[in-house]
Parts: C-alpha cells; structure tokens; sequence
C-alpha cells in the first residue's frame, strides 16, 4: 500500500520535510516540525560558501532528497543571502506533484515568528497530505538501499548473507535493490564488473574503483596492492548484502534510481550519514541497514530497517534495533528462516509499521562534498 506521486513514484509515508537551504536555518528546522506527526526536519547544516561542484552536487541533492517518494509536501526555509534561495527549487518540487511553501526569514522576522509561521504552514500541508488515501501498488514501485556501520564478523558473515538473500528474492519479484558504498565494495569491483549486465555497466564499475583506488593513494599513501586479497574477501562479504544476481545500472551520485530496475550500484560514500543521505536522494523508500556493534542513525525520508546478528548488540541497543537475526549466527534459525523474517518485516515496514528510528525521531543527514566527504 503506498501513496502515487505525479512523478510517478510510490510514497510510503506521507511526510512533510522542513527543508533549510542554509545552514543558519537548521534549528528553527527542527523546532518548526517538532511534535507535529509526519513532519521531519531535514538539518541540512550547508548550502553557502559552497562553488563549482560542490554548490552544483548540493543543489541537486536538496531537490532530489526534498523529492524523495516518502515527502508529499516541503517546506523550504531561505534567507534572502542564501546561494540556494535563487534557484528554482520550489518549481522542480511542485512539478513532482509535493505541496511545496517557501518561507524567507528575512522577510518574516525573528525566530519565534519564523517558527510560528513555519508550524501553521506544517500543520495546515500535514493535514491536507492525512487526507490522501494509499493505494494496493505493485512490488516494482520499491526502491530499497542497502547499507551497513558498525559492521563485526556477526554482521558481516550472517546478517549480509541473510539480508542478501532477501534482496535477491525481492529483486525477483521485481523491485529495485541498490548497493552504494564504494569504499566497501572497490576491492571486489572485477568481480563486480563480471556481473555486469552490459559493457557500459561494467565499464562504471571499474572507473569508479579506479578512483577510489587513486583517491586513497593520495590521501593516505596507503597502497591496497600491499593487502589486495584481504581487501577483496572483505569488499565481498560487504557486497553480499545485496544479493548475488546481475548487476543491471550503475549510478551516478546526485541521480535518481526508478523502480523495476533489479539490482543496480550507487557512486556514493560508505561513511553512514553521507551514506544514507545519498541513498534517499537517489529515492530509495527504505534501506536495510546491517550492523554488528550498533548505530543510532536513521534518515528524516527514508524508513530504516536496522538489523543485527549479536546477541549482545540487540540486548544493549534494543531501542535503535528493528531485527533480531541471532538465533540465526548461532544455528538456532535456518537461512531460509532468516530471509523469511527479513522479508516479513521489509512488508510490514512498507505497509506502514513505524521503525524504532521513526518512533524516536532520528532524522540524521548530511550531503556530502566532492574530494571531502567521499
């Protein structure tokens, strides 16, 4: 069950993000859409001082993220300084088919008359997005990210085992799974480019491993031949966790990834915050989120499905966790068990079943700068 969009991607969540397009505006973001259900701020801690790539990768991340299927309405907060505040940004979100209000502080007043107006506009976009009804849509219409942090030999061996095989299952009946991270996956990229599912794919692939490979070299003097087989088995198990079937697109970080599409690959960080936001601007509804000693983190767009296989990091971090797989490590759950419960709680997940990141209001983000961040 989801909400169709104009722009004809399926929402399952109906949300109204508070979008700053300056740094200087994240906190009133986040006291505008505090206590109000389904409105989220998005703390965008950027957005001036920012040129040539880097200006030109964050305009069309803060579009694409505003625009994420998940948000049916944005709120743009601007300063009559801010670099973002002179593009056309609310007509690209209003042409996806979002209700979308600009509100300028400069032309308003202080903070507690910014905040007022911003929470009468939230309040009054929430309402009106409560009023849509969700339709049955078919499995295509799912994006799902991969992603994982904190990663142990538990995570890694059983959860990215488990968590692959639901992906190849999902991707067989016809939805879109993505797997980003390039400094996880760049020592398997010839195993990776051999699943390729043509020469373009392929070639996107190895370039972008390429640079990944020449980007550490000059950063840390660190050369990967020295270590290349370990480097490898371990980007393997990080890419299990996508599944095992071809590789059908390679993306671009900044594109936007449609449904249908099988398994395809991300140009993205691997570091979580940037991870993550990169994957809900790229449109993925959900992302499937691995870890083996724990991470509070969630997304203000996205649903995050948080799984563990330790025992230990269940018990402690019970609160940020939404899966319990370790009876599976310790041969108390079958594989096929594991995938079921996988897939079980994906379902759930879409058809509305708030994660523990939703419920205590994890909004975390952060876009990502070329050459610093990734």
């Amino acid at each position: 069950m989801g909400y169709e969009r104009k722009d004809r991607t399926v929402g399952f969540r109906n949300l109204v993000a508070v979008v700053p397009l300056t740094g200087c505006l994240s906190e009133i973001a986040r006291r505008i859409a505090s206590g109000i259900p389904a409105v989220v701020p998005v703390m965008n801690m950027m957005g001036c001082e920012l040129l040539g790539d880097d200006f030109e990768l964050h305009r069309t991340l803060i579009a694409n993220f505003a625009t994420n299927p998940n948000v049916g309405g944005v709120i743009l907060l601007t300063m009559s300084c801010a670099a973002l505040g002179g593009l056309p940004l609310a007509e690209k979100i209003s042409a996806a088919g979002r209700y979308v209000e600009i509100i300028n502080a400069h032309k308003i007043g202080g903070t507690f008359k910014i905040i007022s107006a911003g929470r009468h506009v939230a309040r009054s976009m929430a309402g009106a997005l409560a009023q849509e009804r969700r339709r049955e849509v078919g499995i295509s219409s799912v994006v799902l990210g991969t992603k994982c942090g904190s990663s142990n030999a538990n995570s890694l061996s059983f959860c990215h085992k488990a968590l692959g095989g639901a992906c190849d299952r999902l991707v067989d009946m016809g939805a879109t799974v993505v797997l980003s991270e390039g400094g996880e996956w760049y020592g398997c990229a010839d195993e990776l480019a051999g699943r390729a599912r043509d020469c373009e794919t392929r070639k996107r692939i190895l370039s972008a491993a390429d640079t990944l490979r020449d980007r550490m070299l000059e950063r840390t003097g660190f050369d990967i031949a020295a270590t290349r087989e370990k480097q490898r088995q371990r980007s393997l198990q990080h890419a299990a966790k996508a599944g095992t079937g071809p590789i059908n697109r390679f993306f671009g970080i900044g594109e936007k990834i449609p449904g249908g599409l099988g398994l395809v690959m991300l140009d993205a960080p691997n570091t979580d915050l940037e991870s993550m936001t990169c994957l809900s601007a790229a449109g993925c509804q959900l992302i499937a989120f691995s870890t083996g000693s724990g991470n509070v983190i969630g997304s203000p767009v996205s649903i995050v499905v948080k799984m563990t296989a330790t025992a230990a990091t269940w018990e402690k971090m019970r609160e940020n966790l939404d899966l319990n797989l370790s009876k599976y490590a310790c041969g108390m759950m079958s594989f096929e068990g594991a995938v079921k419960k996988i897939l079980a709680h994906v379902e759930n997940a879409l058809n509305g079943k708030q994660q523990c990141a939703e419920k205590i209001g994890h909004h975390e983000v952060f876009f990502p700068l070329q050459y610093v961040t990734f």
